[in-house]
């Protein structure tokens, strides 16, 4: 019976929100378990008077207090943990299930009340309010500091720490959930609910004290009452003569007072106190049902009542939990829609999970339960689980593309390696030191209010360093980083923190034009309302713009830059001001881009603020740009919509006509160009000329040709297929052929040797959804209509940069000038370095060797 005591005083004692609860020494968690094993290994009164095998066979069948919850408390941490990466919309296949992930939160403060108060019922301690929310403190608080450091650390190298001082300080003694700015803009702001258990835990021997004398009838009409509290959400509006959905329609309160009361009503401790109550209730009715299973009969029998009843509690609980959480039909329309589902309306359907899982104390565990204690080791890291979901979010290679089962695997692991060596290691010192551990919310306090106050690292900083100035690839072949920071670069318009990408070099007669794209990323989080609705709005902004200039053609120089590395012009380049709108407004306002998230009430925003990626284009000696951008907003109704009435701008190809490089601000009109899809993203055209025409390839494959004719309108004019390219397609469905760059007629038969006749050059590249890669190709083809694709080169070298810390490495052409014998690929490395392939044509031609053949 040793072992059943242990295991009786381990989850006697043990927090269950924190299931690695177990005393670890200290003078007051000794004292505390062996008055519970003195208790907890005694049998009920009425198997005392079985004769003596029957009662020891009856005692090592009991439920006692060895409860199975560590399978439900792990899948309800990982439940969680999918609701928000649902929520933030990075998982790669979401289903309507995973968002339901929130509702678990609340069912950790019951499983708390449950376990804490079963415990005081069976040996009630004396020690004070403080001294006993100090002892609870060693299931939470040391795995909690560890990881706020680490997480502060992480925002901080990244540049991203913006949390305030006063914030950092109230989180450090565990009071963020007290005030609504704390709470939002708290460091690991998904552990609110800690905040909110400290308060708790001060007033449990208060609520103990109330509690431990209820009848079996006042038990059950206090367990109804808590469990229509979160009712009161739709109930009152209704009574009012409001919508249930009510906070859809309040108007009448000012935008502050209205954010600061959902945000309480979402995370203060005041709102969830009847959830944690009700746990302790259910203790209560725990040991009331208790007696009356004794007087039934025979505890062993299949014939008492009570033992047959509570086999399916559990399981009834989570079928019903799971059909709301599945079934659309069964949505929080039926249970008091998302902010009444957020304060636990489905209360009931929890407390009997948590009920069956428990069982009562003198009959056999129930069969579900058994099938779940086989896998109670879990229970040791249910809460890491919990606490480290946005530290590993942090070190995914791919947060924004995150596939589900792998990130899990990586989460579960990292959790099992901290909770095994620094999170028990810690606890055992924190219960041992029971003055000393007074003083760590202190020393946190300290060291993230000091360290706050060292620099930020900008994202360059935090980033790996930028590729080199020059990289040597061989003798006819370098990369190089192209310097375009003129003395216009330098304009009222670009921030400090800009970065120059995507450039277009054309070789006009004796000039070379340069077009190069302005880009920064911004994002804004904030409270606030969508169509009535209390909601956290999250804007990602890509603050974006176009320069232009151009500089004088030494020929000789260009002819050396594949061997000498040097670039042959120095381009000052200035910001596109004068680029008009067709109603004749500045390119600023566009039109923007809304993803509403139901579950957890968050609208994310996606704003450009200026056109992007240029490509120039000469027609009959003067020079066009082409470019992408969300529509400009023309005011009422101009703006794209989807069915749910939410913003639905996406991406389309704009044309400016005689643009004059060397005057940015000169006003010039651009127009859509209208073909292809206007509820899709339009871009990656690739433009050419052709007799003094402008023409585009629309796709590489099939090899669709373009016209704009004399009037502006766009035709289709020709389509072709490389059956190279289509079999790769066929082979790879996952991969998508994009246009990059423009493309440029080629005549030098005598280096073009296995095409010795004139043709277009050109850029595309494959893109793999799947990893988020891209390669770049360039590929021929036909000076003549239908200008078919004839030949396809190898990889290009292009050198790849991260855009952000732990994203992929990408490279992205988005110009080809051919002057000469000289090639250059112009591109962006990772959103932050603007470059250029660099070869002779004689070089260029060797990757054509693959490709032969139509």
């Amino acid at each position: 019976r040793a072992p059943q005591r242990r295991d009786a005083i381990r989850d006697a004692v043990a927090v269950e929100v924190a299931p690695e609860a177990q005393q670890t020494g200290g003078p007051d968690e000794a004292k505390g378990a062996q008055a519970e094993e003195a208790c907890t290994a005694v049998p009920e009164a009425s198997a005392a008077a079985k004769p003596k095998e029957e009662t020891a066979k009856h005692t090592t069948e009991a439920a006692g207090d060895r409860f199975p919850l560590g399978l439900a408390r792990f899948l309800a941490s990982l439940h969680v943990v999918v609701g928000h990466l649902f929520a933030k919309g990075d998982v790669i296949s979401a289903e309507y299930f995973f968002g339901w992930g929130f509702t678990w939160v609340p069912w950790f403060f019951m499983l708390s009340g449950f376990v804490l108060f079963s415990a005081h019922l069976r040996r009630p301690q004396e020690e004070s309010m403080f001294g006993y929310v100090m002892k609870r403190s060693v299931t939470i608080y040391p795995l909690y500091a560890f990881a706020l450091l680490v997480e502060f650390a992480i925002q901080k190298a990244q540049g991203h720490e913006h949390t305030g001082v006063v914030t950092l300080v109230v989180q450090s003694f565990l009071m963020q959930a007290w005030w609504p700015s704390w709470t939002e803009g708290a460091l690991q702001m998904h552990c609110w609910f800690l905040s909110c258990m400290v308060v708790y835990w001060f007033l449990f021997k208060p609520l103990a004290w109330c509690l431990k004398g209820l009848t079996l009838v006042r038990t059950c009409a206090l367990m109804v009452f808590l469990m229509l509290l979160p009712w009161l959400v739709i109930l009152v509006p209704l009574v009012a003569g409001q919508p249930e959905d009510w906070y859809t329609a309040r108007a009448v309160r000012t935008d502050l007072m209205l954010d600061y009361s959902v945000v309480a009503l979402k995370f203060n401790p005041a709102c969830y106190i009847h959830v944690f109550v009700l746990g302790m209730v259910l203790a209560k009715l725990r040991g009331l049902l208790d007696a009356k299973a004794q007087a039934a009969g025979r505890l062993d029998s299949w014939r008492n009542p009570w033992r047959v009843a509570i086999q399916f509690i559990a399981p009834s609980g989570y079928v019903a939990l799971i059909l709301v959480f599945s079934v659309k039909g069964v949505e929080p329309s039926v249970w008091g829609y998302k902010l009444a589902a957020r304060l636990s309306v489905l209360l009931p359907f929890q407390a009997m999970v948590l009920f069956g899982l428990a069982g009562l104390p003198s009959l056999p565990l129930p069969v579900f339960a058994q099938a779940f204690s086989k896998f109670n080791f879990l229970e040791r890291y249910s809460y890491a689980v919990y606490v480290l979901q946005f530290i590993a979010y942090s070190f995914w290679p791919q947060a924004s593309h995150i596939n589900l089962p792998f990130f899990l695997v990586f989460l579960v692991s990292l959790a099992m390696v901290v909770a095994t060596c620094v999170q028990q290691p810690i606890q055992r010192w924190w219960a041992a030191h029971p003055r000393l551990r007074l003083v760590v919310p202190f020393a946190v306090a300290a060291t993230l209010a000091g360290c706050s106050f060292l620099p930020e690292s900008s994202a360059h900083q935090a980033l790996a360093a930028l590729p080199p100035a020059i990289v040597r690839l061989d003798a006819h072949c370098v990369d190089v980083r192209l310097s375009l920071l003129g003395a216009g670069a330098h304009s009222a318009t670009t921030h400090h923190e800009d970065a120059l990408i995507n450039p277009s070099v054309a070789v006009l007669g004796g000039e070379v034009v340069v077009a190069a794209r302005r880009h920064r990323t911004e994002t804004r989080r904030y409270a606030g309302s969508y169509r009535g609705v209390p909601a956290t709005i999250e804007e990602h902004v890509w603050h974006s713009g176009i320069l232009l200039g151009s500089a004088g053609l030494d020929r000789d120089a260009w002819a050396a830059w594949p061997s000498s590395g040097v670039q042959p012009f120095a381009a000052d380049i200035g910001e596109w001001t004068g680029l008009r709108t067709p109603v004749g407004g500045a390119w600023t306002d566009l039109c923007v881009k809304e993803t509403w998230v139901p579950q957890n009430d968050t609208l994310i925003r996606y704003i450009v603020d200026g056109p992007e990626d240029p490509k120039l284009v000469l027609v009959d000696g003067h020079i066009h740009v082409a470019f992408s951008s969300l529509p400009p907003n023309a005011g009422k109704s101009s703006c794209r919509v989807n069915d749910r009435g939410a913003a639905d701008a996406v991406a389309q190809m704009y044309l400016s006509a005689n643009v004059s490089v060397d005057s940015p601000p000169q006003p010039v009109t651009a127009h859509r160009l209208a073909y292809g899809r206007s509820g899709q993203a339009e871009k990656n055209w690739i433009p050419f000329s052709h007799k003094g025409e402008l023409f585009f390839v629309y796709t590489p494959q099939p090899h669709i040709i373009l016209e704009v004719n004399n009037s502006g309108s766009i035709e289709k004019q020709h389509s072709t297929s490389f059956r190279p390219l289509q079999m790769l397609l066929q082979q790879n469905p996952g991969l998508e052929v994009r246009g990059s760059g423009e493309a440029v007629l080629v005549d030098r038969p005598n280096v073009t040797t296995s095409l010795p006749r004139p043709h277009y050059l050109a850029l595309l590249h494959l893109f793999d959804a799947a990893t988020g890669r891209y390669a770049h190709h360039a590929y021929r083809f036909a000076a003549e209509p239908p200008f078919q694709v004839l030949q396809l080169s190898r990889r290009l070298p292009l050198t790849e940069a991260k855009a952000t810390l732990g994203g992929v490495p990408f490279a992205f052409a988005s110009g080809l000038a051919v002057a000469g014998d000289t090639v250059a690929v112009s591109y962006g490395a990772g959103d932050r370095d603007a470059r250029a392939l660099v070869l002779t044509l004689g070089r260029l031609e060797e990757m054509f060797a693959c490709g032969r053949g139509a």
